[in-house]
């Protein structure tokens, strides 16, 4: 029987409907820079990381059915708060681990009463926004759902195994853990082999298999939070992706109804009315809503810039691609083509009653200058 030392780390990454500025955030809560570390040897990543550098710290510790679980705090300047739940085992046998991974799928008891995981998350990321909150800068609407993950470190065995050995060997074991499959030994051959086809290996001695539901690290050198970071910047960038595309819906939907309103069958909207009034805002807001959202994308399709390091940008393309990260992208950009056309047709609809408006108000000049002279002709 094959037993682990490792860790489970529950991760809850929360939108904070708006950017963050880091500068802004208090410095009594403790909170410092996580840089990544230089590295010296050959087999070691050597990048420079100059996308995101969040800041993070240590908020306490919960008691988890007789478990101590850490937790951990990362804001990110894009304006996402990761919480983190780790449960560090040791010698523990494959069954066992399985079943703390399944913790936060079920109800367990903390305090005396009966909850679930990503509520204690929630508790922490409300306080945490809550003593932030001046630091939260161009606010929108934030999402309500967070992206929860999973990760499996696994920093030793007993008997003691190559990464190869395990991934050849264990295959069962590691696509139960991946799933958090108590009845991992009735996987079909198939399920194990979708569950296992992400993965990367730079040497023997380390291993990352990406699933949707949870991503395993067996690694012995010492760089698991390199690889750790490359999981957290993909699920960053699915966050942020999926509040865009809730902002574009909410938004082209308020948008139709403003044009329905503004424009009835029968007659065209008043020049100065309340329905034109709200055209003009909305036509401006779509403008500025669409500028917004393509600078946002724009800096979540260059999120990270690698500086001769190719195994961690490898890790982030199977993490994003595990992800759905481009189908996203896609869904966002065919939103944004929609939202111009919208905007355009408004623009249209405002130049037409533009038209409309200076055509009746020539009319009207042509009879008044009419009348005048009939009215001098008269006298």
């Amino acid at each position: 029987m094959i037993r682990l030392t490792g860790s489970i780390v529950f991760q809850y990454f929360y939108d904070c409907g708006g950017e963050v500025n880091l500068s802004l955030i208090p410095a009594r809560l403790g909170l410092v820079e996580q840089r990544p570390r230089r590295r010296m040897r050959i087999l070691a990543p050597k990048y420079e990381h100059l996308g995101l550098i969040p800041l993070m710290g240590r908020l306490g510790e919960v008691e988890v059915e007789g478990h101590k679980l850490e937790v951990e705090g990362k804001i990110f300047p894009v304006g996402a708060i990761e919480i983190s739940l780790i449960l560090r085992f040791e010698g523990r046998d494959v069954d066992s681990v399985i079943r703390l991974v399944g913790m936060d799928e079920r109800k367990v008891k903390s305090g005396g009463q009966e909850t679930r995981l990503e509520e204690i998350a929630r508790r922490y990321f409300e306080d945490l926004k809550r003593k932030i909150r001046r630091a939260i800068v161009l606010p929108y609407q934030a999402t309500e759902v967070p992206e929860t993950y999973t990760l499996i470190l696994l920093t030793g065995s007993d008997p003691p195994l190559s990464a190869s050995d395990f991934l050849t060997k264990f295959r069962k074991h590691a696509a139960g853990l991946l799933r958090g499959e108590v009845e991992w030994r009735s996987l079909s051959r198939k399920e194990v082999d979708d569950s296992l086809r992400s993965f990367l290996s730079y040497s023997n001695r380390d291993l990352i298999l990406v699933d949707w539901y949870s991503t395993l690290i067996y690694e012995q050198e010492g760089y698991a939070d390199d690889y750790v970071r490359m999981i957290e910047l993909a699920k960053i960038q699915l966050l942020e992706l999926k509040t865009y595309d809730s902002i574009l819906d909410f938004e082209t939907e308020k948008a139709y109804g403003v044009l329905r309103a503004a424009f009835p069958k029968r007659m065209g909207v008043r020049w100065g009315s309340r329905s034109y009034q709200e055209l003009l805002r909305t036509t401006s807001e779509l403008a500025e809503l669409r500028v917004e959202i393509m600078e946002y994308v724009g800096d979540l399709r260059n999120i990270l810039k690698y500086t001769g390091e190719w195994y961690l940008g490898k890790i982030y393309r199977l993490a994003s691609e595990r992800f759905r990260i481009p189908e996203w992208l896609s869904l966002v950009d065919k939103k944004l083509d929609q939202l111009q056309e919208l905007y355009a047709m408004a623009m249209e609809r405002l130049d037409v009653q533009h038209a409309s408006s200076m055509e009746f108000l020539t009319l009207l000049l042509i009879a008044a200058i009419v009348l005048l002279e009939v009215i001098m002709i008269l006298k």
